[in-house]
């Protein structure tokens, strides 16, 4: 069951929740830097320019932060979706994508899909995201040929947008994508060959790798390698035991 947005505790400052650290976290050092440039404009004997250079020097302040909020943002959601951790997506950001993200992480299928109707991602990182998610949801519903139509026709356009070193993740997340699908449409050995290529890179989260795992059990399995398969279940269920497919 989903938590109501205002029920939330949101990540503050240092890890800590509530509403004094989410504002240090999040608007302390722009208020205060303002509240100090402003007191040295006006006990300053300046003119015009010395405040226009003070007010260059306050941007200059505040777009560094904005950047810093900006990277430990998406270094944050990255971690937290790589090793599964569903609860930590939602109190760094509890928007329609997000929210079916962790839904995804627990195997709420049709809610997943339901938050990701209400999403509007933009970034193409986002668009990557949404569209995995999607694959993953429909793959598990059973929807498999609208699975298939998603990958072809959505994910590639906002995928090409973004470097594979830079934006491993997301590329990673693609391969895994293409496995689900593959796995679903019993193409099994196209699939365990995507998929070990995501178990093998040394970029894969936990929860990830676990997920690559866990397909290519179900893609051994078909093509009758009951000991690969087994193999297989055994690591996703190691490396991730608290997760719906290690159940």
């Amino acid at each position: 069951m989903s938590v109501a947005k205002s029920a939330r505790p949101r990540v503050g400052f240092v890890g800590r929740r509530g509403g004094i650290w989410t504002f240090i976290a999040s608007w302390f050092v722009p208020v205060t830097m303002t509240i100090a440039y402003v007191l040295l404009a006006l006990t300053s004997e300046t003119d015009l320019i010395g405040w226009a250079w003070m007010s260059l020097g306050l941007a200059f302040v505040l777009v560094l932060w904005w950047m810093f909020r900006a990277l430990t943002h998406t270094a944050s959601m990255a971690r937290a979706i790589a090793v599964g951790d569903a609860e930590r997506v939602l109190e760094i950001d509890d928007a329609p994508l997000y929210r079916a993200v962790a839904h995804e992480l627990r195997a709420e299928w049709t809610q997943a899909l339901r938050a990701l109707a209400e999403a509007t991602p933009r970034s193409a990182r986002d668009q990557v995201l949404a569209v995995t998610t999607k694959i993953a949801a429909l793959v598990e519903t059973g929807e498999v040929a609208r699975a298939r139509d998603v990958l072809d026709t959505e994910l590639a356009n906002p995928l090409a947008k973004l470097n594979p070193r830079m934006d491993a993740a997301s590329h990673i997340a693609a391969l895994l994508a293409r496995g689900r699908v593959l796995t679903a449409e019993r193409s099994h050995d196209d699939a365990l060959a995507l998929l070990q290529q995501v178990i093998d890179d040394i970029r894969t989260g936990s929860s990830t790798r676990a997920l690559a795992h866990h397909y290519a059990s179900r893609a051994a399995a078909g093509a009758n390698d009951m000991a690969a398969a087994e193999q297989h279940r055994a690591k996703a269920a190691a490396l991730a035991p608290g997760t719906w497919f290690a159940r």
